[in-house]
């Protein structure tokens, strides 16, 4: 009798100790729980680069920016939201509303496996879809709301669908939600007081939009709490269904509640857990802390080296989403030799492509993803995988911060980045190898010194010195100036972007 009651009791006591083991595992909606997280796994410092897109209702004008369904309301707004008033206007007259443009988004060429395929060649390690923009339609097949590209518009799940393509190839997957700014994307004077700061294209201007009832979940006419609580329904059905590796966030989770702001963030690590994910969440401000997400600085560099990897999103094509008055795609060699810098401060890069309504990624963004891919095939060893070196680099082309800049914080900056060039040379390292990028290939000289072998880096042994891409034997040198290198005679191919000396250390 007494053993069955020593063995009962030492059997809750197992079940006791095991239910406290879960349930400590679990994340609550608290800060200081939260920050348990790890903000940047592993994968994630390796990867470097990731690409997804902006597709929506806004393809279908195609004409200003994924800003177009607020501006085509706005009578009143001058310059930028002026021009898409009008434009409007004059090419689908008063009385076609936004949601009008739904019907006529169509997307008979979209094909999943050839995007991916794409963004894979290009050499993104993280591949994503746009989950929500500020217009309140879902990319994905979501109960909550209707409006949502799996049962209107082209009856795609584009979300399953990029997700389904990124497992196959074993990419991790990203979703960018940017939903957070919905209620005050269509302003309304009752909503005014969420916005005590703003920017000078964020304006608080009311604008008329559909009022009726069927209409109000796509153009947010909802109280406070119930957006609140639909932005964290959303975020539950992708987190439930896809758990991405990365949820992006822009700037509009700020106006959200901090409870569930933090509701959010358990759901998800949770999930993660429960998947043994190790998965990631960015920061554009100051609404998640820094202990449990990384800072992300649109169209942005830092002054230097950070000591918490940070992530930074540019256009591919001329705006976020397909414009076609302006067919233009970002500058390979530009993207390249940012790249080169961003990662040689310890961050991470992101492209965003703008598909066309029909499903058509515009040839001059293939043109320029594909110039971007074959530079990284050859020469992909001094981006992924590695950190950074004791100097983040040297040469002629100083980026400070604009201290009139006050969209980014963190010390980021976005002028000057165009201007890198040949002069210029960015530091990463991996294990006993640095790698010198030179941001182009020299026309006037022939040989350089890499000075921050004779301060910050003077105490290291060079082994050999080698660059990527070319057979010559290349001629260096360290000395009191720092480490002396002989550019090859021969351009390597695709140098003109940048070189690379392979510096292998004698560790």
């Amino acid at each position: 009798m007494a053993k069955n009651f020593m063995l009962s009791f030492f059997l809750f006591l197992l079940l006791i100790t095991s239910f406290q083991a879960v349930n400590a595992q679990s994340f609550k909606p608290e800060w200081e729980d939260l920050k348990v997280h790890k903000a940047s796994p592993e994968w994630f410092a390796d990867a470097k680069f990731g690409i997804y897109f902006h597709w929506g209702i806004y393809s279908v004008p195609a004409w200003g920016s994924e800003w177009y369904p607020r501006f085509m309301y706005d009578p009143n707004r001058v310059g930028w939201g002026e021009k898409i008033y009008d434009y409007h206007q004059k090419t689908y007259g008063k009385g076609f509303d936004y949601h009008d443009f739904i019907p006529m988004w169509k997307a008979p060429k979209f094909n999943a496996r050839e995007w991916v395929d794409l963004f894979e060649n290009a050499g993104a390690k993280v591949v994503g879809s746009i989950a929500e923009h500020h217009d309140g339609f879902s990319l994905w097949d979501s109960k909550v709301n209707k409006w949502n590209s799996a049962k209107m518009g082209p009856k795609i799940d584009v979300i399953k669908e990029i997700y389904q393509e990124t497992k196959k190839r074993n990419l991790k997957f990203m979703a960018t939600f940017h939903h957070g700014f919905g209620l005050v994307f269509y302003p309304k004077e009752e909503n005014k007081w969420i916005l005590p700061v703003t920017r000078h294209i964020i304006i608080q201007d009311s604008c008329i939009v559909p009022k009726e009832e069927k209409y109000k979940t796509l153009y947010n006419n909802l109280t406070y709490d119930d957006f609140n609580n639909r932005w964290l329904t959303k975020l539950n059905e992708v987190i439930d269904n896809f758990c991405p590796d990365y949820i992006w966030m822009d700037f509009g989770q700020r106006y959200i509640k901090e409870s569930h702001r933090k509701q959010f963030l358990a759901n998800y690590f949770n999930k993660a857990k429960e998947l043994n994910k190790s998965v990631v969440v960015n920061t554009k401000g100051s609404f998640f802390p820094t202990d449990l997400a990384i800072v992300n600085v649109e169209r942005a560099t830092m002054e230097d080296i950070t000591p918490e990897i940070w992530v930074t999103d540019f256009i591919l094509g001329s705006s976020w989403c397909f414009n076609k008055e302006k067919r233009t795609a970002i500058n390979p060699k530009k993207a390249i030799r940012m790249m080169a810098d961003i990662v040689s401060k310890n961050g991470f890069m992101i492209l965003s492509a703008g598909p066309m309504a029909d499903g058509t990624i515009p040839q001059e963004q293939v043109d320029a993803l594909n110039d971007i891919g074959g530079w990284l095939k050859l020469y992909g060893e001094a981006i992924y995988n590695t950190r950074p070196f004791v100097a983040y680099g040297e040469g002629t082309t100083i980026l400070k911060k604009d201290p009139q800049d006050a969209w980014n914080a963190y010390g980021a900056i976005k002028k000057g980045l165009e201007n890198l060039n040949a002069q210029d040379v960015r530091f990463t390292q991996n294990g006993k190898t640095v790698y010198a990028i030179q941001l182009g290939w020299n026309e006037k000289e022939n040989e350089r010194t890499f000075k921050t072998f004779a301060n910050k880096a003077k105490s290291l042994k060079i082994k050999s010195v080698t660059v990527l891409g070319s057979g010559e034997t290349i001629r260096w040198k360290k000395t009191k100036d720092g480490l002396s290198v002989q550019q090859p005679k021969k351009k390597p191919l695709k140098a003109g972007t940048a070189l690379v000396y392979k510096i292998d250390l004698d560790i």
